[in-house]
């Protein structure tokens, strides 16, 4: 059992890194992403207070694109190609459970993301943008929100046939969290009754953590409450893609 487990996490370490179409950009899209809004940010005059302060959206936006990309993009995608070129159909017929194959399959991707993260946090450390005492929560932050949009990633491939049509479904699900979560334009600045309906997304939780640990953020909700919607929402996410996962395509 345990030699049969090393055997599908190695399988998979080796389909992440061959997979160049998901993993190189995957891999390098957050620090891209990081150096356009720094270059804003230092182009832009200094706001009054009413405006959102770019430098202060480069770290919350960097560790959300290296969860999102490993745990949507690089999860939904090669889960589908896997069913699409029938190798979910062979494993299916073996003791493999859906349940260990889903496990098997994730420490590739939280290994990645640990790294990114490690790099992230290094460089928003040595340019000034986070305090040293905010690291290891935004550490743990990132790691919780890891675990929600994984299960959402193997929500999506669990159920899709083509790996182009999951990747799709799994890129509007990081943007349109990207951009109604208050990662990228606070909340604050939306009409009320607007702002009000998007605070209670579960991406938006997670924005607040996030918003906890940097200068001037400017949370919705407490700490308590957020952990406690990312927790179960990833344990419902998670449930519902092992349930509903299937081997084959026409199953």
């Amino acid at each position: 059992m345990a030699s049969a487990t090393r055997e599908l996490v190695g399988l998979h370490v080796r389909e992440l890194i061959r997979d160049r179409r998901y993993f190189w950009f995957a891999l390098f899209f957050p620090f891209f992403m990081a150096g356009i809004f720094l270059t804003i940010a230092k182009l832009m005059p200094e706001g009054n207070g009413n405006t959102p302060d770019f430098e202060q959206i480069v770290v919350p936006m960097a560790l959300y694109l290296s969860v999102t990309g490993t745990a949507l993009t690089m999860t939904a995608g090669p889960i589908a190609g896997m069913r699409a070129k029938g190798t979910l159909r062979l494993l299916g017929t073996t003791p493999v459970s859906r349940a260990r194959l889903l496990l098997t399959h994730w420490p590739a991707r939280l290994a990645m993301v640990v790294i990114q993260t490690v790099l992230v946090l290094a460089a928003a450390l040595i340019m000034g943008l986070v305090r040293p005492a905010a690291l290891p929560a935004l550490f743990g932050i990132t790691l919780l929100g890891l675990g929600m949009f994984a299960g959402i990633g193997y929500l999506i491939g669990g159920r899709m046939s083509s790996p182009d049509a999951a990747t799709n479904v799994a890129t509007l699900v990081q943007l349109a969290a990207l951009f109604l979560s208050g990662l990228t334009l606070p909340l604050w600045l939306l009409p009320k009754g607007v702002s009000g309906v998007l605070s209670l997304l579960p991406s938006s939780f997670y924005a607040d953590l996030m918003a906890t640990q940097l200068p001037g953020g400017r949370p919705f909700h407490s700490v308590g409450v957020s952990v406690a919607v990312v927790v179960a929402t990833t344990v419902v996410v998670a449930l519902l893609a092992v349930k509903t996962f299937k081997w084959e395509q026409g199953e």
